[in-house]
C-alpha cells in the first residue's frame, strides 16, 4: 500500500495503491461497516470498487462534520443551486452545537458546584438574608418598648446610656450572628 513511482513513456507517473473497503477500514481504524455506510452515503468515494485512501482521508474528514443535515460534496446541486450558502449552514450548525454543548457542559459545572456546597442559589440567599435584616429591624424597634420605662426612671445619665448600648450592641450581635448562618441555613433548606 502506499504511493509507488512508476515509469511511463519516459515520464515519472505515480500509481495510487486503491484498497477494498475491508483494507481501508483497517487503514482508517474503523469498522468494515462504518466504511460501507460512508460509501453508501457517498461520503466517501470508490473507483472500481475500490478506495483510494489518500482522497477518501480528506473525504472523510471533511464530510464526517456535515453529517448533521446539511449536503456533503457528493450531494450538492449540480443544476447551479447555491453552493455558496452551504458553508454557512455547516458553520451555523458547528457554531450552535459548541455553544449548546458549552452551555450544558456550564450547566454541569454548576450543578457540581452546588451539590459540593460550593454554590448556593441567589434566591434562597435573598430570602435568608431578608429574613436576618427583617429578625435585626425587630430587635432594634423593640428597644424604645422595652427600655422606654427604665430608662425615664434612671436618673443617672451614664447608666442610662449604657442600658441603651448594651440592648443596641445584642441586637447588632444577632444580626452578625444570623449573617453567619445564612450559608448554613440557605444550603439546610432547598
Amino acid at each position: 500500500m502506499g504511493l509507488q513511482l512508476v515509469y511511463f513513456g519516459g515520464y515519472m507517473v505515480s500509481k495510487v495503491n486503491l484498497m477494498s473497503q475491508a483494507e481501508y477500514a483497517r487503514h482508517r481504524g474503523c469498522s468494515k461497516v462504518a466504511v460501507g455506510k460512508a460509501v453508501k452515503a457517498n461520503r466517501i468515494s470508490m473507483v472500481n470498487g475500490k478506495i483510494d485512501p489518500a482522497v477518501a482521508d480528506i473525504q472523510w474528514q471533511k464530510n464526517s462534520r456535515a453529517r448533521a443535515g446539511t449536503q456533503t460534496s457528493a450531494q450538492l446541486p449540480l443544476d447551479g443551486g447555491d453552493v455558496a450558502a452551504e458553508p454557512t449552514k455547516v458553520d451555523d450548525y458547528m457554531h450552535n452545537r459548541n455553544r449548546r454543548e458549552a452551555a450544558e457542559a456550564e450547566r454541569a459545572e454548576l450543578s457540581l458546584a452546588e451539590d459540593k456546597g460550593q454554590l448556593i442559589r441567589v434566591d434562597a440567599v435573598k430570602a435568608a438574608v431578608a429574613s436576618v435584616f427583617s429578625a435585626a429591624r425587630d430587635a432594634l424597634l423593640q428597644i424604645p418598648a422595652r427600655l422606654g420605662p427604665q430608662l425615664a426612671a434612671e436618673s443617672d445619665a451614664s447608666k442610662a446610656q449604657t442600658m441603651l448600648h448594651t440592648e443596641i450592641h445584642q441586637a447588632l450581635q444577632l444580626l452578625a450572628g444570623a449573617t453567619e448562618r445564612v450559608g448554613v441555613d440557605v444550603v439546610a433548606t432547598p
